[in-house]
């Protein structure tokens, strides 16, 4: 057993990459993925490709959703908490999920940055709410 273990190969890894700091809680930013096909995935997967790109993307939590349904098709949402922020029905065809999934990533980023407009600064009693 002893022999068996160290005959073994060993694989060398790469050495972690560099990680920003983590916030005070530890959790910076989150993407789940809770879809159920495989056009959910591209989705997922495309759509995390054009939400990196996005300046301060790594502070928000989402969650990508899909719901399968035969008679209206696979309905996919982007949620944050309880906001759903964006919501479509996933295209039959693969080659227009990649759009889809980057008109998701930035309508997202929009409505993030929205809803994170009040909470951000100090409140100014000359700034309506919505003039935000």
């Amino acid at each position: 057993m002893l022999l068996a273990s160290l005959l073994s190969p060993v694989f060398a890894q790469a050495p972690p990459a560099k990680r920003m700091a983590p916030s005070k809680d530890g959790v910076e930013g989150l993407l789940v993925n809770s879809t159920v096909s495989a056009d959910g995935m591209a989705f997922f997967q495309y759509f995390v490709e054009f939400w990196r790109e996005k300046p301060g993307s790594d502070k928000y939590m989402i969650e990508i959703a899909e719901r399968s349904s035969k008679r209206l098709g696979n309905q996919i949402w982007v949620s944050s908490g309880q906001n759903r922020i964006f919501f479509s029905n996933l295209p039959f065809q693969r080659d227009r999920i990649r759009p889809l999934s980057e008109q998701a990533a930035e309508m997202s980023y929009a409505a993030m940055i929205t809803l994170a407009l009040p909470f951000g600064a100090e409140a100014d009693p000359d700034i309506a709410a919505e003039e935000l």
